[in-house]
Formats: C-alpha cells, structure tokens, sequence
C-alpha cells in the first residue's frame, strides 16, 4: 500500500490493488468494519451526508456513497492485500470502477471518528478523481481501437439519454464541477481553444457524433511535426471537441459508464484488448532509452525553446522506432528524475515491478539528481516531493505536479509516433509504467543503482 496522506496520529488513506474485484463489495458504498463502534458508524454517515450536501449544490458525485457495515470481515474478505490491510487497522473500504485498468482498486483507511469531516472530503475526492480520469481515458483508447463498441456505448450511455429539446436551446446544466477535477481529466485539455458553454442544442450532439471520428484523428500515425498548416488546425479542432465532451458530463453520466462499462461482455473484452497498459506496451515499437545529451536532436530544435528548456541535462530521455528519435521534455528537472527512476526500476525489476516509492528512495532520488544536473540543489528538490510542516504551515508535495509533468511530456512525444502513451506514464503514485524492459536502454552509469522497496 501506498500513503497518500499522512498526518501523525491522524488519518492514512490508501490504495489498495487485487487482481480480481472481491464479490460482494460494490462500487462507490462505504464499507465500515463491524469491530468498530456504533459511534464511529454514526460519524462515518454524518461526514459523508455534509460533504454529500455540499456536492448537491455542485451538480453531485459520481457514486452514491452509501454505508454498510460488514459484520463479519473474515467472510467477506479472505485473503489478499485487502485481507492484509485490514489486519493491519484499516476501518473504512471504498471500491471504485476503474475500467481502463485490469486490476481492482480500493481506497481504505484508518482513522479516528473525531477527524472524519476532516479526511471523508479527500477520500471521496480521490475516488471521483481516480473514477473520472479513469473513464475518459478508456473512453477514448475505445474509440480508438473499438470504435463500433465505442459508439454503441456512447449511445446507449449519453446519446440516448440526452433529453430533446429545442434546436436553438442552449445545453444547460451538463457541466461537471467538481472542483478543478474537470480540467485535469482528459491529456488534450486545457491546451486549445474552448468551445462555449452556451453552444446550442444542436451543435452539441454534432460535436458528440463525432467523438470517436475525432479520437482516430487525434492519434493519427502521421508525425504531428510532420502535419501541414491545415491538418493542425484540423488536429487543434478535434480535440477541442473532445474536451468538450468531457465538460459535458455530470458525475452521473460518469456513474452509467462506468456501470455500463462493467456489465456488458463485449464492451469489457473490448477493454480487455484495447486499454489494457501491458498489452499495448507488448505491442509498441518504441524504445525508450536514457544517454548523453543528442546534440543533433537539439539541433532539430527552435534555439530559443532550447535555451528555455532548463530540464536538459547531462543526461536526457529519448524516445526512438528506429528510423526517428524524439527527446522528452520535462517541465520540471523532478520530473525528469523521477521518470528515469520508473525505467531503472522497471529495467531492474521486469514484471515483477510494484509500487514505488519515490519517497523512500531519496539517496537515490539525489545521486540521480547530481549525475543528471547540480548535486547541490539534490536534496532541496527532494524536499519539495514531500508533504512537510515547515513554520506551522503545511507544504504540499510537489510529486503529483511531476506526475502530471511527465504525463504532459509523454503524450506530446510518443503522439509522434502515433502510438498510444498509455504504457509510458506513471498515472499516478500508486502505479507504474507498463514499458517492457527489453524496450528500455540505460546507460552503464546508472546499471548498478539500489532501491529501497
């Protein structure tokens, strides 16, 4: 298990991950221990219900985050990580759908009942997070690679649902908002144009039809620096589009895919062979390697977008499918070292990789760091990885922003490619990337690096 928040004496929630979904445990319900007390029930309803009417007014939340209380925990729960959490104090269990991954996730935690209207909100927040990213991303690798399940589905779930009103009329009360979530889902948002919110009835499903003709053309095969003006301006339209989409959707549309999803057998075989992380990596034909700075790569490059691109190190990521070579360019130089550390760990550790945690490995993180750029800077940029007290004030860890940096840098370069980036990034600090490591090449400095697991 992996912390994701930590206070002393207080609350940890976590992820947990089982390769199959355990019977009986359903999505978005709020599973609390029987060997706690009745009071601490009660509490656990009475901080959901104020969160829950705070959502109201914000269109809502995906799940219904009712409570169950499981009275016998051994018979539910017989064996496996979520068997060993619970032994180890866990005291609250919330499944969520996850589809665009094999495996079943579960947020659990252990906390006190005076502090859950503290910790309830980021619990719940998290399992929306994780749940939305989670489908858009399946949604679109669907569309991709299944479209004709794509569109079914897109039919069935939204299309279909969507209530006939007059050609002129404004789409009104479909935007999600569920605090900055809504920016964060989708790798193409934020980076174009948007297209009101006010569009009318009519030009919203026009758009929405052509969801999955847009996700083809977004993951064309051709190099995007090899597009013409005119192809961009194509390119920069769609996804557009498709971040309109996404703004479209309540937290209840998210809960009828993510429910649909599920249930039928066509679309989860679809899934199975589409979005699945390992199975895509085995098919990639892209090698990922850590060397020497590329002068001729640098060369291809605008001087003046180089000379800003402080992240470029001694040592920089490259990507190659044997006739082209692209460089990956990290907004932050954390970003950078955090990344090489997934492909050294991933090189090392082949299928039997886990959870790592960057954490735990700070020697590491800054010998890294010294090899790459300044070794005195090492331990201060560390530091900003880790959530701290510093002067009473808490100081957020800045590893989440190298998450989405990397995911960033990532979409960017293997789109060159026209490959899907899914296997390359890490999605989030409880997974990894699913490159293969055969596809991976380190240089002989970095072969006899030592983690802690």
């Amino acid at each position: 298990m992996t912390t994701i928040f930590s206070k002393p004496n207080s609350f940890n929630a976590e992820i947990v991950r089982e390769n199959s979904a355990i019977s009986g445990l359903e999505d978005g319900k709020v599973y609390v221990l029987a060997a706690r007390t009745d009071l601490f029930v009660d509490a656990v309803k009475t901080a959901i219900k104020h969160f829950k009417n705070l959502m109201d007014n914000r269109e809502g939340l995906i799940y219904h985050y009712d409570i169950s209380v499981i009275e016998n925990v051994e018979s539910v729960i017989t064996s496996g990580a979520l068997h060993d959490a619970v032994r180890n104090g866990v005291n609250i269990i919330l499944p969520i759908s996850t589809p665009n991954i094999a495996e079943k996730q579960y947020i659990v935690a252990k906390s006190e009942a005076a502090l859950l209207d503290m910790y309830i909100p980021s619990m719940v927040m998290q399992a929306e997070n994780l749940t939305k990213k989670a489908i858009e991303e399946a949604l679109i690798n669907l569309a991709i690679q299944e479209s004709e399940s794509c569109s079914k589905l897109f039919g069935d779930v939204y299309l279909n649902n969507l209530s006939s009103e007059v050609d002129d009329d404004p789409v009104k009360g479909l935007l999600c908002s569920i605090g900055d979530f809504a920016m964060a889902m989708a790798p193409t948002r934020g980076l174009y144009e948007a297209i009101p919110a006010d569009t009318s009835y009519k030009k919203s499903r026009e758009i929405m039809s052509r969801f999955v003709e847009n996700c083809k053309l977004i993951n064309k095969t051709e190099k995007k620096s090899k597009l013409s003006k005119v192809q961009v301006e194509k390119l920069q339209k769609a996804q557009s589009e498709v971040n309109y989409v996404f703004n479209l959707f309540t937290p209840n549309v998210y809960s009828r895919f993510a429910l649909q999803m599920m249930k039928k057998n066509d679309i989860s075989l679809a899934f199975d062979n589409c979005i699945n992380r390992d199975k895509i990596a085995a098919n990639s034909k892209i090698v990922v390697s850590v060397e020497y700075a590329k002068p001729e790569i640098d060369a291809k490059l605008d001087p003046k977008i180089v000379k800003k691109l402080k992240t470029n190190g001694k040592f920089r990521v490259y990507l190659s499918d044997g006739e082209d070579t692209v460089q990956v360019k990290f907004g932050r130089a954390a970003s950078c070292i955090v990344y090489i550390m997934y492909l050294l760990d991933r090189k090392l550790r082949g299928d039997e990789i886990d959870t790592l945690k960057i954490s735990s490995n700070e020697k590491l993180f800054c010998e890294l760091y010294g090899t790459v750029y300044n070794k005195s800077e090492a331990k201060d940029t560390f530091k900003t990885l880790e959530s701290r007290f510093d002067g009473g004030k808490v100081k957020r860890s800045r590893l989440t922003d190298c998450y989405s940096d990397i995911r960033k840098a990532l979409d960017e370069s293997v789109s060159e490619f026209g490959e899907s980036a899914l296997p390359f990034y890490i999605p989030n600090e409880y997974s990894h990337i699913t490159i293969l490591s055969s596809n991976i090449s380190i240089p002989t400095v970095f072969e006899n690096v030592s983690f802690v697991y």
